[in-house]
């Protein structure tokens, strides 16, 4: 009898482990088909045209020599308008567990980089309070130390989003206090400008890292973004946006006393709607748009007169799959853009020069892998392509896998001044199909070298396309990096597209004497 009530046992255990097996099984299956259902619906809502901003910032002057401008001094590769964004950062010089960043900051370099990047968050480096470099050098500052002397050995720029407050970094270490629980603005905003200067004593060109390995002047951090997202990402400077125009007013002024040439860029905005009402406000100082604690200081901040540069940050196909209806790059900077002349516009000395440097520091199309790696790789060409079109002077290479770095160095190389970018659709003929078409010109005159940038427009088929040119011979580059030599006919070259329903490759034609 026991062992027939044994038996009984088994085979009830046994059918409810099929049972049990039978509903993951099903569980599994309708959340793949879920996961399906959205990644098809995400795909939808991608965009599938990209409007060019109506008010381009003019490029600049030709005769610079190479230099995109008088911004950091002459280091060099400075004027590089390409931005290496790659890897995960634990915010005091390392990657996410403590990783090196030595295996991405060769990645860059590969693509032809000259920037990589790394934000510092204030609770990583003075958790328990201000840190006195004087004294001892503590273990976050030493790692930090590390990612600058082995950004230098590559010959990489560091932009430093720095000091980084809200985000990931979780808000202001607990000894500085907060004006408002859960958000960014500390109590102690004086300690906050401390941390910056102490940031530009070590970093800058001649500080004290720059001394020690004996660099002087020649290498050092110059660009120094103030915080990430602080209209909204995480813990944030949301409904703090004077609060924000203070901090960063007086971390500039610390910045500025240590390297009088060091840039100061914000605020490094997300695509969202919500950006620039905030912007609006962080940029008029008189609405007084702050916390309690600001309010009752009656103290009027504005970031317009302090920042140099103008950064967004977008994500032009989750931007646009989660967004009121396509978030591209024209879009978002027409956007900002129009935010910071009506300001402008708006103080007594209007005549002034107006801010030309914006600069895209983070984003790339989708990090999900929405797109497959071959449309992501064509869409390297097609956005650095528009969004130097715009005026916007440095443009991110975020997270690049390996199809996209044959892209960006491809285009690098060709490309390494791509101003002026100027749509060109009237200046070809389309034979079929609809084309799209700008044109780079590496200078005045009717005989200087020109990189015509060309694709299909999505979702319209292959496209055919007459190119005028000067020389006998041109250069077809391909998104892959690869290279044919075309004869021209009469002046003319003709080229076909291929199509895309999503995003079609790319091709630069190189018509230069070389």
């Amino acid at each position: 009898m026991a062992t027939e009530n044994s038996r009984w046992n088994i085979a009830g255990l046994m059918r409810r482990f099929f049972r049990f097996g039978f509903w993951c099984g099903v569980c599994v299956g309708v959340l793949f088909l879920v996961l399906v259902a959205a990644f098809v619906l995400l795909l939808q809502r991608m965009p599938s045209s990209y409007p060019l901003t109506n008010n381009p910032i003019p490029a600049p002057c030709q005769d610079q020599a190479g230099s995109l401008g008088p911004l950091g001094g002459g280091l060099e590769g400075f004027a590089s308008p390409y931005l290496g964004h790659t890897g995960s950062w634990d915010g005091k010089g390392g990657g996410m567990g403590g990783s090196s960043k030595n295996a991405s900051m060769d990645a860059e370099r590969s693509m032809g980089l000259r920037w990589t990047f790394m934000p510092v968050y204030w609770r990583a480096l003075e958790p328990q309070g201000p840190v006195y470099l004087s004294q001892n050098i503590p273990a976050a500052w030493l790692e930090l130390d590390a990612f600058v002397i082995a950004a230098h050995a590559r010959g990489l720029n560091v932009l430093m989003q720095a000091p980084v407050v809200g985000g990931n970094a979780g808000g202001p270490p607990r000894w500085a206090g907060r004006r408002e629980p859960g958000k960014s603005a500390p109590t102690n905003m004086v300690a906050l400008a401390d941390f910056a200067g102490k940031l530009a004593h070590r970093y800058a060109p001649g500080g004290t890292l720059a001394h020690a390995q004996g660099w002087g002047r020649r290498y050092g951090v110059r660009a120094w973004e103030m915080d990430n997202e602080p209209e909204g990402y995480f813990t944030s400077w949301t409904g703090q946006a004077g609060d924000y125009a203070e901090f960063v007013t007086l971390a500039a002024a610390r910045i500025k006393a240590e390297d009088p040439q060091a840039v100061i860029v914000g605020p490094g905005m997300a695509s969202g709607k919500n950006g620039p009402p905030w912007l609006e406000s962080a940029l008029d100082a008189k609405s007084m748009k702050g916390s309690p604690a600001y309010r009752a200081a009656a103290r009027e901040y504005s970031i317009g007169p302090v920042v140099d540069v103008i950064s967004i940050h977008n994500y032009e196909g989750l931007d646009s799959a989660f967004g009121d209806g396509s978030r591209t790059i024209g879009r978002i900077f027409d956007e900002v853009r129009a935010v910071v002349e009506r300001w402008e516009q708006s103080q007594p000395d209007a005549s002034r020069a107006r801010k030309e440097e914006y600069w895209h520091t983070e984003g790339s199309y989708d990090f999900i892998g929405v797109l497959s790696s071959s449309r992501r790789a064509a869409w390297r060409f097609q956005f650095f392509t528009r969004a130097f079109a715009c005026g916007i002077r440095k443009v991110c290479v975020m997270d690049a896998s390996a199809l996209e770095q044959t892209a960006v160095k491809a285009y690098v190389s060709t490309l390494p001044n791509p101003f002026p970018m100027i749509a060109a659709d009237r200046e070809v003929t389309g034979v079929r199909g609809q084309p799209v078409v700008f044109r780079h010109s590496d200078g005045p005159k009717p005989n200087d070298g020109r990189v015509w940038v060309i694709w299909a427009a999505a979702n319209t088929g292959d496209a055919q396309v007459e190119v005028p040119v000067v020389r006998p011979r041109v250069t077809v580059i391909s998104v892959d990096g690869t290279k044919q030599t075309l004869e021209a006919s009469e002046g003319r070259v003709r080229l076909t597209l291929k199509g895309d329903s999503k995003m079609a490759p790319g091709i630069l034609v190189v018509d230069r004497a070389n």
